[in-house]
């Protein structure tokens, strides 16, 4: 990991912190920000761990940067939740610092969909990223809908579904060389990719 990252990291676990320790103990929002964190964190990795099949990159790398990033936004995203009853406490300020890495790259409907498709919420990851596609301001951010979009038909066992992406994210890889072959296996080492963080973060890897 280089000195930026991590010192990039390190910024981003502070923000985590300040996000969680900036609600009441026992409140309904130091509560969803607790819970948001654990689900932000899990999210970010797979979030990460999808963009370096997808836009390239060290997977370790944005990995650790992911999970940061995941970390203190699920914070200000559980908060915000948890506020309701709590005049919604600083939750657009939490998230604002943590919007300046993956996020930006990713946008929101993405992130959001790596989360759900952490916690095996396969229709909603889809339609989240189906959002994403339709209002993405480049091929980049297409391609990342799309993966993950195969990506949670894959594991839902709807190949038919899939084999319909792959013609879309095949015309969208960078380098040109895209196939319906290479979006196919690109998608399915996706699933073990989202498997293996599930189970690194404590949940059940497999869905069901």
């Amino acid at each position: 990991m280089s000195v930026q990252l991590h010192r990039t990291a390190i910024v981003f676990l502070h923000i985590a912190v300040v996000a969680l320790s900036g609600c009441a103990a026992g409140s309904l929002a130091s509560e969803g920000a607790a819970s948001g964190a654990k689900s932000g964190a899990v999210g970010g990795a797979i979030a990460g761990a999808v963009g370096s099949i997808f836009w390239g990159g060290n997977v370790v790398q944005n990995m650790a940067a992911s999970a940061v990033v995941g970390a203190a936004t699920g914070a200000a995203i559980g908060g915000a939740s948890g506020s309701a009853a709590d005049k919604k406490i600083e939750a657009k300020r939490n998230m604002s610092e943590a919007d300046s890495a993956l996020l930006n790259k990713l946008g929101q409907d993405n992130f959001e969909a790596a989360v759900e498709l952490a916690h095996c919420k396969h229709k909603t990851a889809i339609g989240k990223a189906r959002t994403a596609f339709g209002t993405a301001p480049d091929r980049e951010r297409e391609r990342y809908a799309l993966g993950i979009e195969a990506i949670a038909n894959e594991e839902m066992g709807d190949a038919a579904a899939a084999q319909k992406v792959y013609p879309l994210l095949a015309a969208r890889y960078a380098d040109g060389n895209g196939s319906v072959e290479r979006a196919h296996a690109d998608a399915l080492a996706g699933v073990l990719k989202v498997q293996q963080i599930r189970e690194q973060h404590g949940l059940k890897p497999t869905c069901g």
